[in-house]
């Protein structure tokens, strides 16, 4: 009797083992369904840009499930898109040792992995998972995302800094530099005055960008403080030139009484549809007194129009060259040239297909001949990010663009290059590291001694 007992007792304890395990199935069964509802929900909010929205959503999933490495990869796919790129590297090393434990290999991951070391400087490791993305993809595929395009940017990077090629850039000021973005230097008056722009808490208005939650842009002006040894901000300047939108100067006549901005008011004040290119003047250098849009359908449309440089030519005109995104369904961001006769504008064109890219062209700026151009583009030969490029106008024609190499440019966006050919100076602005975060920062680099043919020996 005690053995049947015994033996019944047995059976209800198995009995009772099972429906605690079949409880316990059940219970996961319920997470992984939250889980994977909530991955899929982010990777929506990712696809909109909303990259905050998406990781507070995947932290939640991230109690429920700690070895879902695809949590961790759109994770880390988010922190990159806000240039977190150490919460990134992070994220995507945990989601290469999860995925690892099963044996697997993922393309994606491997491509989120060489991004993110391109972006921190670490070019070997960078061409290794470049490489690797290659090899999971399958050649015809990685063509297409263009992955053989990196691994050329890591090779010439690597060439180069082998060869001994150093950086030689510098912080334009530690006063302005800050951990918001700041951007489109423009040094005039031989060198006392200074033109950018920022994204800063004080921004007019003080709103958000929805698209990234950054604030808007604003103009800013800057002069040399000899006894401070650094620049002080001019409050007054912009005043009544800055918008609650975004507002850019791309060009400063030597004289100071002539520039050109970029207005873009669509998402804020809705005055204009999309970016415009706008004049400003002035009777007294460097203080302005009115701002209009360019009344020229070619150059103003209702698409992305700003970052225009100007030049006088030998024929007494001016020439305005600018970034459009008009075909972009072709070939994004592209430099846009017009020529202005007797106060007239032309007929915008686009510049060269050797110049513009199937990618992005953007910041230009043109020598006051008209002799050199500079431009930014992340669709040519490089080593990572936008690149800064310059071509020169032999008898009205444009050579091929010629990167300024590893002196000046990095693994990251090198952009808004302006040069004096007076001082062989040129300031710039790069993304640069901040604690965890990059930001754009601003720069400035004496090519006094690099072999240019722009340079005055």
């Amino acid at each position: 009797m005690k053995k049947h007992m015994h033996i019944l007792f047995v059976s209800i304890g198995l009995l009772t083992s099972q429906l605690a395990i079949s409880q316990k199935d059940q219970l996961n069964i319920v997470e992984k369904t939250s889980v994977n509802l909530s991955l899929s929900k982010s990777i929506e909010l990712y696809n909109l840009t909303r990259f905050n929205d998406a990781i507070a959503l995947l932290k939640k999933a991230e109690l429920m499930d700690t070895t879902n490495w695809k949590i961790q990869y759109w994770m880390g796919k988010s922190f990159y898109e806000l240039s977190l790129y150490y919460a990134a590297e992070e994220c995507a090393s945990r989601a290469l040792e999860l995925i690892s434990r099963s044996d697997d290999a993922d393309a994606g991951l491997n491509e989120l992995l060489a991004y993110v070391n391109q972006r921190l400087g670490n070019i070997d490791m960078a061409a290794v998972h470049f490489k690797k993305t290659a090899q999971l993809m399958g050649t015809k595929t990685a063509k297409l995302n263009n992955i053989f395009f990196y691994i050329d940017q890591c090779e010439l990077a690597l060439k180069d800094m082998k060869a001994g090629i150093t950086n030689i850039r510098e912080p334009l000021s530690p006063l302005l530099n800050t951990l918001d973005a700041e951007y489109a230097p423009i040094l005039i008056n031989d060198g006392k005055e200074l033109i950018f722009t920022a994204r800063r808490p004080e921004t007019t208005g003080n709103n958000l960008n929805p698209d990234d939650l950054q604030y808007y842009e604003d103009m800013y002006h800057a002069v040399w403080d000899i006894t401070k040894n650094d620049w002080v901000i001019q409050p007054g300047t912009f005043i009544d030139f800055n918008t609650n939108g975004f507002d850019a100067m791309s060009f400063v006549a030597e004289n100071g009484l002539y520039g050109l901005t970029t207005v873009n008011t669509s998402a804020a004040e809705k005055t204009t549809k999309s970016s415009d290119i706008f004049e400003i003047t002035g009777d007294v250098p460097f203080q302005w007194s009115s701002m209009s849009v360019i009344k020229n359908k070619s150059i103003n449309t209702d698409y992305f129009e700003g970052g225009a440089t100007l030049s006088e030519n030998n024929e007494g005109g001016r020439q305005l060259i600018f970034i459009s995104d008009r075909k972009a369904e072709n070939s994004g961001m592209d430099l846009f040239v017009v020529q202005q006769t007797d106060d007239v504008w032309g007929t915008a064109k686009a510049l060269p297909k050797n110049i513009n890219s199937l990618d992005n062209e953007t910041t230009p700026f043109l020598t006051s001949d008209g002799k050199y151009l500079f431009f930014s583009s992340d669709g040519l030969p490089g080593y990572g990010g936008y690149d800064i490029y310059y071509c020169e106008n032999i008898e009205g024609v444009w050579s091929a663009p010629k990167n300024l190499g590893l002196a000046i440019n990095s693994a990251n966006n090198d952009t808004h290059f302006q040069f004096n050919p007076k001082t062989n100076q040129c300031v710039f602005a790069s993304i640069n590291e901040s604690g965890d975060y990059f930001s754009y920062d601003l720069f400035k680099a004496d090519l006094s001694k690099l072999d240019y043919p722009f340079v005055t020996k």
